[in-house]
């Protein structure tokens, strides 16, 4: 569904981040040792040889579910607690390309007009149960997302799949009404055991516990606490290096960089904060790898309770995004002006560089804000948690002051915020960052018939020029003619001020040396997507 990820903080992917397709309060409590490392013994976070193959790692949110298509599992830390569960057809790589994984080879247009795409599963593909993975398994998992009963995140692509057709248990064929331009990105979407589920209510039997087919199974989830994957000893490809892998759920960032200096954890994905890399790269023993990607901070207005456009410009002029980016994040990190990323040409635009920081114009418009009946006040929202977050959030708050705008800040908790307030759109200008899929398509972001629960534009921004363009942009299979409709929907966007990109930020692995494997994937892969070749030395 080319869903997108929330995530966890303001730090993009791996602080709070939401899914595009982008948590948990337990700061100050620290890391209870000898629960974390039991099975390694003495070994650290991490241990191989005379012991099982054991590894630590630390998630700075806990996931509200583990079904990733329904509401309330589009956070990132869903995909990077299942990346080793699950599997589709595709891959996303660290280069913002695909690749099979499921699939036989790559997929294959059949016609253009219409659209027919087809791929072949590899031969031998078996669930965690044993169970072969089949075509009937693909089309009963196409059902799920089609079924209205089920409260999923975003049906934008499948809803133009007229016809799934399994010819043979191995052959899957998508019969497009329309054609739509992403249609790799469904692919990226995991293939769920029908003989596990069917019969049960989707909204419910996966939120707890799920089966797939990766390297790894479900074993535990203690709630408030871990949740642990082991190694699938039925898995149809190469068994996974690592016996088994524990997620702890620690929200504080100061704590999570602790843990991987007391050898308590043994990889961990932190926020890009001033001064992370020096700090890291002073820990004995230790591995640091970063790379920039799909993953950009800004702020999002609920557009029903903050309607003045004239307030949102105002807003968007006051805030010094250059200053911020400095500020907050690694040497050489600049602010974004777009909704897409650079590395997304030609369909990135700047077209937010309008609102370079002009205090006077600032002022100017609040004033005629003001003068409309518009009262100078605004609460501004966050997750709690992230020392980045909390400085951002300060930063603009002076910034905004200085032109005349009274601002509160609420901090909520992760998992409150972003799996329940952000759905019922119980906030007025809040901050979190989206990670993305390689695809360009962000209908299900801004569109008007996007709100939720059919999509997740929760500012509730509704202009229908822009709808349309995103709308034709994904019926637009020509690269040039499809940017050009996409910069478009972008420069409309950029004039209503729904939202403010903010930055960039880079993913950030640490881990011990001793850990070999980890390749840096900033997209809604996650930190975890090759973890079954992970392995302890």
């Amino acid at each position: 569904m080319g869903k997108k990820t929330i995530v966890s903080a303001v730090d993009g992917v791996r602080g709070p981040a939401v899914s595009r397709r982008d948590f948990l309060k337990m700061s100050g409590a620290g890391i209870a040792g000898a629960t974390l490392l039991g099975v390694a013994g003495c070994g650290g976070a991490g241990q191989q040889g005379g012991g099982p193959s054991v590894l630590v790692t630390v998630l700075d949110t806990e996931p509200q579910i583990l079904n990733g298509f329904i509401s309330g599992g589009d956070l990132a830390v869903t995909t990077d607690a299942t990346s080793g569960i699950l599997q589709g057809p595709l891959e996303i790589l660290p280069d913002l390309s695909y690749a099979p994984q499921l699939a036989d080879g790559e997929p294959q247009v059949k016609s253009e007009d219409p659209l027919i795409i087809e791929y072949r599963l590899k031969e031998g593909i078996t669930f965690s149960d044993g169970e072969p993975l089949t075509s009937a398994d693909a089309k009963w998992t196409f059902e799920q997302i089609m079924n209205p009963d089920n409260q999923i995140v975003s049906r934008i692509g499948w809803e133009d799949v007229e016809k799934f057709e399994t010819p043979d248990e191995r052959t899957v064929r998508l019969i497009f009404s329309t054609p739509y331009a992403g249609w790799r990105d469904l692919l990226d979407d995991d293939i769920l055991p029908k003989h596990v589920y069917e019969g049960k209510d989707f909204n419910k039997a996966l939120n707890n516990e799920i089966v797939g087919s990766g390297p790894f199974k479900f074993q535990e989830w203690n709630k408030g606490e871990d949740l642990t994957v082991v190694r699938n000893e039925n898995y149809w490809g190469k068994k996974a290096g690592l016996e088994r892998v524990t997620y702890r759920f620690i929200s504080d960032s100061n704590t999570i960089l602790q843990s991987l200096q007391s050898g308590e954890a043994g990889f961990i994905a932190p926020a890009a904060e001033t001064g992370v890399f020096e700090r890291i790269e002073g820990f004995p023993n230790t591995t640091v790898k970063s790379k920039a990607g799909t993953v950009w901070a800004h702020i999002t207005f609920n557009v029903k309770k903050v309607p003045s456009v004239k307030f949102r410009q105002a807003i968007a002029y006051g805030i010094n995004r250059e200053q911020l980016a400095t500020e907050l994040l690694e040497k050489g990190l600049k602010s974004l002006d777009s909704v897409l990323v650079p590395d997304q040409e030609p369909f990135f635009a700047p077209a937010w560089g309008r609102y370079a920081h002009d205090p006077d114009k600032a002022r100017q418009l609040l004033q005629e804000a003001e003068a409309e009946g518009v009262k100078p006040e605004i609460t501004y929202t966050a997750s709690s948690g992230s020392t980045l977050l909390e400085r951002q959030l300060q930063i603009i708050q002076q910034q905004l002051e200085d032109i005349g705008l009274d601002v509160t800040l609420d901090f909520d908790s992760p998992e409150n915020l972003l799996g329940k307030r952000i759905n019922q759109g119980d906030f007025s200008m809040v901050s979190f960052s989206w990670v993305a899929s390689p695809d360009p398509s962000s209908t299900e972001l801004f569109a008007g018939d996007a709100l939720p629960p059919k999509g997740q534009n929760y500012g509730l921004y509704e202009n229908e020029e822009v709808t349309r363009l995103w709308r034709e942009s994904d019926a637009t299979v020509d690269p040039q003619a499809r940017a050009e409709l996409i910069r478009q929907a972008q420069e409309a966007m950029a004039q209503d001020v729904p939202i403010l990109p903010l930055y960039q930020t880079p993913d950030i692995y640490a881990y011990t040396e001793n850990l070999q494997g980890p390749e840096v994937n900033p997209t809604l892969a996650g930190p975890y997507w090759n973890m079954g070749e992970w392995t302890l030395q």
